[in-house]
């Protein structure tokens, strides 16, 4: 019961960290990738004091800060072409409103997987962790676990519905986002014929 509610506690902590790392906007991804660390640790038995996750997200904003620079565009670009589409001005446009949905629902998968790929298993950040060589790495376990990648899409997908009914809780979403992210990597790699 204490582990259960230690745990609990801990994703709180990570998700208030989290949202105040991801103030700029552009730092959301790094925060995320700094919180899925934070959490890694606390799982492993490492530090997870507030200097250790500031040092984490100073790195990750380094070393992924045009991966947030890209999602923050990406996010703009999906949703006037949602707006357009919910407008009805253009031709076909459920069929475009469903293109958007799914392609957003795919984006997002890599870029939670990208947050789980820049550290390892204990939380350590992956030396030479690029934007590159993490999304490279997020694009092939979001396609070669396309369970897991529905699964993370459906975290978000929470996550937004927990916010619409009570705006306070967006201070904990990046905690259990980053829970989704650890659980999702760890049944990933659990799985028979896993080879990452």
């Amino acid at each position: 019961m204490l582990a259960s509610l230690h745990l609990f506690a801990q994703v709180a902590v990570t998700g208030v960290l989290v949202a105040v790392g991801s103030v700029p906007l552009v730092t959301l991804v790094p925060s995320l990738a700094a919180g899925v660390a934070h959490l890694r640790r606390d799982l492993t038995g490492h530090d997870t004091t507030l200097r250790r996750f500031a040092a984490d997200w100073w790195a990750a904003v380094r070393s992924l800060w045009l991966l947030g620079l890209a999602v923050v565009a990406l996010a703009v670009l999906l949703i006037g072409d949602w707006q357009l589409a919910a407008s009805g001005v253009i031709p076909g446009a459920t069929v475009v409103a469903v293109v958007v949905a799914l392609f957003a629902a795919g984006a997002v998968a890599v870029v939670l997987r990208a947050a789980g790929a820049w550290s390892d298993d204990d939380g350590e950040p992956v030396p030479g962790a690029s934007t590159r060589a993490t999304l490279s790495v997020a694009t092939g376990r979001a396609t070669d676990d396309l369970t897991g990648s529905a699964l993370l899409a459906a975290a978000v997908l929470m996550a937004a519905v927990l916010v619409w009914m009570l705006l306070p809780l967006a201070l904990v979403v990046g905690g259990l986002l980053a829970l989704a992210v650890v659980g999702v990597e760890t049944r990933r790699r659990t799985q028979p014929g896993s080879t990452t």
